[in-house]
């Protein structure tokens, strides 16, 4: 940050506010704050997970009652990524997370005066598939587990999107605080790596705090272009200051390098691609990302040569890149069981469900997990006609934000590539949606101030000084 920048920031928006930018200030600021998200696992060392889950609860009661929304989405954020985990200090989290947004919901609409004013144009999108998706648990083998994922599928649809726009509205440092929070997840993850090397890797692989090394490469995805688009705003009250983005940066790219995870890896790549082909349209750009799709198996067979040319064997795991680490298994098997429940699907939790019951055979073929596949995922749960109408809800949200956000197309191309790896898209109550429904709603808000690449701060106008 050069002396000319610290004083054209210091003339438009305050000394004050100059000098409570950055990670200390953030610490500082939220040091209570951090106690009672601390306190959570530590008592999880100790206690049933119920007695930590009475905690929790209780403790977000208390900050709903305070209305620092800013800190309340955070304490939901953090339950999220604790869920995550297979840890036993954070088993709590996976029942703690439902009581959190349950309350929330109750909260939001019994105070909704305080949230009317706010857009949530990504919840109508998605509202025709998220009312199918209901009705979809209703022929389903568990229909109350069905019923349950379905409805916080909508909830998350619901909260995220008007809670973000309630936080930023009153946290002039919203932009410093919800990056340093996710940075400041990443770096304990990596003190958890370097203190007990066991417990933060699987298989031999990093994972910092979360459950397995390709959850947190999906975490760093969302998360880069979440950081970009805010990086990019043109107009919000502060920018984030280089102390703050430098801290997550380097968090960021010291997990994705050691996480290893070959589709973060790629899908960063592609947005990045896709971000500096500026001189093509957007169906030029829609056309090129589709070429790659269907080219993704001569892709495939090929990458192994490009691959041994730069050395990187090791790291990109080739050994296992021809198979896709399991997940042509899995996409077979997922593809041969929609065609018993093609056009209704078989409610929210099947896929979950018809994996467990076929665990030793697909183990035998050299797969563990799910099916590895959101929209496989999706058609699995809510049939053809569930799939149909998600995709209709994301259409529905790009032609919104396309008109306010040149970075639309890259961040779904590299969404949707994402996805096509892992179910992630499909669940509701995992560390992952949350945070990409917050990009949307900032690409689908124009007073959000999201658009071009930002250019370099000039000297302020009159207007500006009068912020001050």
């Amino acid at each position: 940050m050069d002396l000319d920048w610290r004083l054209r920031f210091k003339n438009a928006y305050g000394v004050s506010t100059f000098d409570r930018l950055g990670i200390a200030s953030h610490i500082k600021d939220f040091g209570g704050f951090y106690m009672v998200i601390l306190s959570w696992p530590l008592l999880g060392l100790f206690l049933p997970s119920i007695a930590v889950v009475a905690w929790v609860l209780i403790s977000f009661f208390l900050i709903l009652k305070r209305a620092d929304y800013t800190k309340i989405l955070l304490a939901l954020v953090f339950t999220l990524l604790f869920s995550d985990s297979y840890l036993k200090p954070f088993e709590f989290a996976a029942t703690a997370k439902i009581g959190m947004v349950v309350i929330l919901l109750v909260y939001i609409l019994t105070n909704f005066k305080d949230f009317k004013g706010f857009d949530n144009k990504v919840f109508v999108n998605f509202l025709p598939f998220l009312a199918f998706a209901v009705l979809a648990s209703t022929w389903s083998l568990n229909p109350f587990t069905a019923i349950q994922k379905s409805l916080s599928y909508g909830i998350v649809f619901f909260v995220i999107p008007i809670l973000f726009q309630r936080s930023k509205a009153e946290n002039e440092f919203f932009t410093r605080d919800i990056i340093s929070a996710y940075g400041v997840f990443l770096f304990a993850g990596i003190l958890l790596w370097i203190i007990n090397p066991e417990a933060g890797t699987l298989a031999g692989r990093f994972r910092g705090l979360m459950g397995n090394p390709n959850g947190l490469g999906t975490l760093i995805t969302v998360l880069t272009l979440l950081v970009f688009i805010l990086h990019q705003q043109k107009a919000w009250k502060t920018p984030i200051d280089n102390q703050t983005w430098a801290f997550f940066l380097s968090m960021t790219a010291m997990s994705l390098f050691l996480c290893g995870s070959r589709t973060a890896l790629f899908a960063i790549i592609l947005f990045f691609v896709f971000t500096r082909l500026r001189f093509l349209t957007n169906f030029g750009t829609l056309v090129l990302f589709v070429i790659i799709l269907l080219s993704y198996n001569y892709i495939l067979t090929n990458l192994p040569l490009i691959v041994t040319a730069l050395g990187l064997e090791e790291y990109l795991r080739l050994d296992t890149l021809e198979e896709g680490s399991g997940r042509f298994i899995a996409w077979n098997f997922a593809w041969e069981q929609i065609q018993n429940q093609y056009f209704l699907g078989g409610g929210f939790g099947f896929t979950e469900y018809i994996f467990k019951e076929y665990y030793h055979y697909l183990i035998q073929l050299g797969h563990q997990g799910n099916a590895h596949n959101s929209y496989l995922t999706m058609w699995l749960d809510t049939g053809l006609i569930g799939i149909i109408l998600f995709l209709v809800g994301i259409v529905r949200t790009i032609f919104t934000a396309i008109k306010k956000s040149v970075f639309t197309l890259p961040v779904f191309y590299a969404v949707l590539f994402s996805a096509n790896f892992e179910s992630w898209l499909a669940a509701s109550l995992n560390p992952f949606t949350s945070v990409f429904l917050i990009t949307l709603t900032l690409m689908s808000n124009p007073e959000l101030g999201v658009g071009e690449i930002a250019a370099p701060m000039d000297e302020p106008d009159e207007q500006e000084l009068s912020l001050t």
